[in-house]
């Protein structure tokens, strides 16, 4: 049995009434705690009685990574109104890449300058080549 799935941008704008330009972003996990209204189907029910997504009750509805069924809510035209999605994003996490003065600084500095979350890759080989040069070994 080969169905093709919708994809949840869609799906979202037919049956939850919202648009936007970041719902394209939105995952299967982010729709389960943001509109809980929506109930999915377990894919055992859907191998017991295909006739499900034939008659239009389930959907298969695909985020970009996986597929999962979803029972079809009643429509109702009352409440037609689209509400907007934004998506907030979070800043970005700055990295130093200033240049320091390795051969002064303390054992302790240089240790900092190894961490990858929050200096670049050539603060990081620096501080390696500066740490190895005062015969401290590090081990991964």
């Amino acid at each position: 049995m080969k169905c093709n799935a919708i994809n949840l941008s869609k799906f979202l704008s037919r049956y939850a009434h919202v648009e936007g330009k970041d719902l394209t972003k939105v995952t299967h996990k982010e729709v389960k705690t943001l509109f809980p209204n929506l109930t999915r189907c377990s894919f055992d029910v859907i191998e017991e009685n295909p006739n499900l997504i034939y008659e239009g009750v389930v959907v298969l509805v695909n985020d970009g990574k996986t597929t999962i069924p979803y029972y079809v809510p009643t429509l109702d035209f009352d409440e037609a109104m689209y509400l907007e999605f934004n998506r907030e994003e979070e800043d970005e996490l700055e990295i130093d890449d200033n240049v320091y003065d390795y051969e002064n600084m303390s054992v302790y500095e240089l240790r900092c300058l190894l961490r990858r979350k929050f200096n670049s890759y050539r603060n990081q080989n620096c501080a390696r080549k500066e740490l190895n040069r005062r015969g401290i070994v590090l081990k991964k």
